[in-house]
């Protein structure tokens, strides 16, 4: 399974408006279920995302093409270039571990980001599935990994999800506490290009 995600940055509130409309147009478009989050409480205040998840790339390049001849969404991308900040970023992830739930009521995801180091790929590609078990046995809380197949060559991410933040704080707390949690962290050392640039947490709020 891929996730496909379209970031872009909005220089000011009306530009949410418009990251509804260009939604509302794929889902009618595509009828693919994609969503709408927006960077909460972590860097990049006023980046929102774009998301879909997709069986195959073959699905995905289906839905890409079906908008490409779309008079209606070229429209409205073109509305685009006065109310974002900079470029747009597409990204692809394939899922290693884990699946996502459609079922469940998140409304906040936290995604952990990273780059495995030269010489360490298998081991770190090994510890990612390895971290993403841990954090379900010890915090309760379904995990997703994958590695990326765009962006920074070698790079790997975690997804949770969460109905809010107090659940995010439970979660984080059962974590921080947990002995057998932390020293596995530890040992993972050289696993990851040591880059606090590089290896980030974030938090995502669900806009649509």
């Amino acid at each position: 399974m891929y996730l496909f995600t379209r970031r872009a940055r909005l220089h000011s509130a009306a530009g949410l408006e418009w990251a509804v409309a260009i939604l509302g147009r794929v889902k009618e478009v595509t009828g693919s279920d994609v969503q709408l989050w927006g960077n909460a409480y972590s860097p990049g205040f006023g980046t929102i995302s774009w998301t879909s998840w997709h069986a195959d790339l073959g699905s995905l390049e289906g839905a890409m093409g079906k908008l490409q001849g779309d008079a209606k969404f070229a429209e409205l991308s073109a509305e685009g270039s006065s109310l974002v900040e900079g470029p747009v970023d597409d990204g692809l992830v394939q899922l290693i571990y884990g699946a996502p739930d459609p079922a469940a009521s998140t409304q906040l995801v936290n995604g952990v980001q990273a780059v495995c180091a030269a010489g360490n790929f298998a081991r770190g590609m090994t510890a990612g599935v390895e971290i993403a078990q841990k954090v379900e046995a010890v915090a309760g809380v379904p995990m997703l990994f994958g590695r990326g197949l765009t962006g920074p060559y070698g790079g790997v991410g975690w997804l949770s999800g969460y109905e809010n933040l107090v659940a995010f704080e439970s979660a984080q707390e059962k974590l921080a506490v947990d002995p057998g949690f932390l020293e596995f962290i530890d040992s993972t050392k050289g696993c990851y290009v040591e880059d606090p640039a590089i290896t980030q947490s974030m938090l995502y709020m669900k806009i649509a």
